[in-house]
This record gives structure tokens, sequence and C-alpha cells, in this order.
């Protein structure tokens, strides 16, 4: 029962985090606009008036507000998933569609939040374990640019580089107190796992980018592949089945992109990749337990 109202509040937690990934996503735009509008690139202008009066202040300056009408949200407006059903997913002032990003984005965190703590849970008999529950807390905090970055590249084909090396630190960082929380220290077997781990897929894919001139594959994609490794655990084995299941989940976007537009996808066609790549690497995550038992009995 502890446990079950502990996931709720880091639910919640969550929940208030997912609000604030997609503000960063409607932030980070307005900047890229407007850093292409000043080098003299073509943007869309509609989008640029909705969205400059994210850059004209300063962010200590800047509260939440309708990006159609300037209305400033109160506390009651900004309260996760709640304000959303209750205002039926538009603003209380002008009535103009919030969008459903918004929900989708806070109720999955809150999924989110509330699994990976049932899951690595870092108290045991009452006492918290130190080296988990700062493995805890840095899976935790990943999600937050992992969030950002999905949303971004499904909206606009672009992993923001800051981000990209941001969330790769986090990443590697929980990687490294993996070391100490497992094994008590370096061991040689580790580091040969993770050199196997990123040649069989980020290498793959840099390799990939660079001879196609970063058509096949994204930039940020391999880059962001990196990261993903690191939060998995420290087998070959998963970088291969993060691999397969990141082509997967992209074939299934592709195929719904298709029908969701009734278009058909033409051979060439680009498809954000990094969507499916954390989708893929946030299964792997919370079934590892699960993959690990399945492949050691296969092994036995």
């Amino acid at each position: 029962m502890e446990n079950f109202l502990l996931s709720l509040v880091f639910g919640v937690i969550g929940a208030v985090f997912g609000s604030f990934a997609v503000a960063q996503v409607w932030r980070l735009r307005a900047k890229q606009l407007q850093d292409e509008k000043a080098s003299g690139e073509k943007i869309d202008a509609a989008e640029w008036k909705k969205l400059r009066s994210l850059v004209s202040v300063s962010q200590k300056n800047d509260r939440s507000h309708c990006l159609n009408c300037g209305y400033q949200l109160n506390w009651y407006d900004l309260a996760p998933i709640i304000s959303w059903l209750s205002l039926g997913g538009k603003c209380r002032k002008c009535h103009s569609k919030i969008g459903v990003t918004e929900f989708l984005t806070e109720v999955s965190m809150f999924v989110l939040f509330a699994i990976i703590f049932l899951i690595f849970n870092p108290i045991s008999n009452g006492t918290i374990l130190v080296l988990p529950a700062i493995r805890f807390f840095i899976l935790l905090t990943s999600l937050i640019p992992l969030t950002i970055m999905f949303i971004y590249d499904a909206k606009w084909s672009l992993l923001p580089t800051k981000l990209l090396y941001a969330f790769n630190i986090l990443a590697f960082i929980y990687w490294a107190t993996g070391f100490l929380a497992v094994s008590g220290g370096f061991k040689l077997i580790s580091a040969l796992n993770i050199i196997i781990s990123m040649a069989l897929f980020p290498l793959i894919y840099f390799v990939l980018a660079k001879v196609s001139k970063e058509q096949w594959v994204g930039g940020g994609d391999w880059i962001l592949a990196f990261g993903l490794i690191f939060l998995l655990p420290n087998h070959p084995v998963f970088a291969i089945f993060l691999l397969f299941l990141s082509n997967v989940v992209g074939l299934f976007f592709a195929v719904f992109q298709s029908i969701l537009y009734f278009r058909k996808v033409k051979r060439g066609t680009q498809i954000p990749f990094g969507p499916a790549m954390i989708l893929a690497a946030l299964v792997l995550v919370v079934f590892q337990q699960e993959i690990l038992l399945n492949f050691v009995n296969l092994m036995v």
C-alpha cells in the first residue's frame, strides 16, 4: 500500500515535469524560429507570430500564457491533467484549443514516473539505499530531456543539440554509477560490454549518417543512440534489442502516418527516428528484468 501511494506521488511529480517539458518544447521552437529569422532563412510567419512572445521576455519574467490570446495562466490553470480535462482542452478565456500534446505528455509522464518507482524503488525495509537512489533520480531526470526531444523531433524532425548532450551526460553518469551499484567497482567485462554495445548500434548509425550525408540516418540519431545505450543494462543483447525494436517502432510510425494523413509514404521519405528510438529504449528499460531472465533461461 505504501509503495502504491508513493508511486502516485511520483506520478504527480512526473505529470508536473511533463507539463514543464511541453512548455520547453514551445520555447525551444520559438528560439529556433528567432535564430532562423535572424539568419535570413524563410520561416512560417503564422507560427512565428504565435510563438514570438515566448522569446520577447526573459525566463525570469516569463509566465505561462495562452499562445493564442496571451491570457496569463493562474495556478489552477496549471494543474497537470486535471486543468486540461476540466477546460475540455481549451483556453479559459478565448476557448481556443490547447492541443492534445500537452495532455498526452502529462499522462505519459505520470505513468512513467509511477512505473519506474515501482520497478526501481530505492527503498528497502524503510531504508533508502544511496547508490540505487542516485541512479533512480538520474533515470527520472533523464526522462525530461527525452520527452522534450521526443515531441520536438516528432513535430519538426530535429533533435536539439544541447538537449542531446545534456541527456548523454545524464545517461553516462547513470551507467557509470551502475558499476558501483552492481559490482562494487570497475571490471574489464563491463568495459568490453559497453564497447560491443556501442559498436552494435550507435557506431553503425554514425557510419550510415556519414555515408548517406544524413539522408538515411539523422545526425542527431546516432548521438541519441549513445545515450540510450547507457540507460540500458550493460549487455550487448540490449543493443541488439534496441536496434531491432527501434526499427519496428519506426515502421509502425510510418504506417500510422500514412493512415492518419491518407497518403502513401514514398520511398526516400524521411521520418523522424528519434521518437522511435526513445520509445523502444523506454520499453526495454521497463521490461529489462523480464528480458534478462528470459535471456538467461535461453542460455542455460
